[in-house]
């Protein structure tokens, strides 16, 4: 007798056990549908517009989860579009360099490269000289040619800017533009408008010819 109570037990301990888990696994399911039904209806543009109508009757705006989603969505493309670095343009960097008076690239061979040397000694004029004919100046040449579109040494730079060979340089000494194509940017800026007037046109030669001698107008 007590055998028989004692599996009578069991037998409605296992069923109950399985009742709660019959129930609990039913609960979920309903939430699961609930849920479902709930995005469904959410979503369904009909029912998106009626409550958009609603709303606007009691003079208020209604935004379903679906244009909350894509506005949350652009304004996080928006906010790493701000943050994002923004690539810097890297300017081509030319042989003229502004911080220098006066720039000659030429060869210690050339009576031009000279002559433009000694003119500018004789104006007292600081300068750097870039010789060509050395092995680590040799490239330049070619760069140059490209930037300048001269195919003769010297190729002169005054405050950064290509003039000419020597026969530009000469031309803007005896025109006596050499102080003012010799000025920076701020000292151009509060110079007199007269002299900021003063244009220096680049002129490329492509003809220079070594002369035979000094002529007495270049001669120390």
């Amino acid at each position: 007798m007590a055998e028989t109570e004692s599996t009578a037990k069991k037998l409605t301990k296992q069923a109950t056990t399985k009742l709660f888990a019959a129930l609990n696994r039913a609960d979920e399911l309903g939430g699961e549908i609930r849920d479902y039904l709930q995005d469904k209806v959410a979503t369904d543009p009909r029912y998106v517009t009626a409550r958009k109508r609603v709303a606007k009757l009691f003079g208020k705006d209604f935004e379903s989860k679906q244009e909350a989603t894509v506005k949350a969505d652009q304004k996080a493309q928006a906010v790493a579009a701000v943050a994002a670095p923004t690539p810097q343009k890297k300017e081509a960097k030319g042989f003229g360099d502004a911080s220098i008076k006066a720039q000659i690239f030429g060869k210690k061979s050339c009576p031009w490269s000279g002559r433009a040397i000694t003119l500018l000694e004789r104006n007292k004029v600081d300068y750097d000289f870039v010789d060509l004919e050395e092995p680590e100046h040799e490239a330049k040449a070619i760069g140059l040619s490209l930037e300048t579109r001269q195919h003769t040494v010297p190729f002169i730079y005054l405050r950064g800017h290509f003039v000419g060979g020597f026969n530009a340089l000469s031309e803007i000494v005896r025109l006596g533009q050499l102080e003012v194509a010799m000025m920076s940017k701020e000292e151009l800026a509060a110079a007199p408008a007269h002299v900021k007037a003063v244009e220096i046109v680049p002129r490329p030669n492509t003809d220079e010819v070594a002369p035979a001698e000094l002529d007495a107008s270049t001669t120390e």
